[in-house]
């Protein structure tokens, strides 16, 4: 089970790792160590930053952040991975800018026969917060687009 727990954690770091110094929107891995990661903190002195489903965003910066958290889609996509659990609940914002977080079940989008799905589930948390924050979209047009773009032919066998 140590094993286990060790080859998790060095998971998450590894992925944190790639899409950081991919530009990505996510916290910067420091260090990793056997029970814990330590990574860049998003808040300040007083408090952490909120998760995006505590936040309403003004109309101008709804939009923005939508293409943000699209854009970290689409790299995670280029580096053949997909989040698996990505939602309001794990994107956190902070003075105008989002932060992806919480990758222990990112999968390889060609492993994994069920990335197609997992990539719509994705999508479709990620689009239905911004509706609510006013951002119209279409979840499968954005998914089927993406798919078409980086992956292709390939079935994720």
């Amino acid at each position: 089970m140590q094993v286990a727990h060790t080859s998790w954690l060095m998971h998450e770091f590894t992925t944190l790792d790639r899409l950081f110094r991919s530009g990505g929107a996510v916290p910067q891995p420091i260090a990793s160590g056997e029970n814990a990661l330590l990574m860049s903190f998003q808040g300040d002195t007083q408090r952490a930053a909120p998760t995006l489903s505590e936040v309403s965003l003004e109309p101008q910066e709804a939009e923005p952040l939508f293409r943000e958290a699209l854009r970290n889609i689409a790299l995670m996509l280029e580096q053949e991975m997909v989040h698996g659990d990505l939602s309001a609940y794990n994107i956190l914002y902070w003075q105008g800018k989002i932060t992806l977080i919480d990758f222990p079940q990112v999968s390889s989008r060609r492993g994994n026969s069920n990335a197609r799905f997992i990539l719509q589930r994705d999508v479709t948390r990620v689009c239905d917060y911004f509706a609510r924050q006013g951002v119209p979209s279409d979840p499968d047009a954005i998914t089927e687009d993406f798919w078409a773009r980086y992956v292709g032919d390939d079935t994720g066998d």
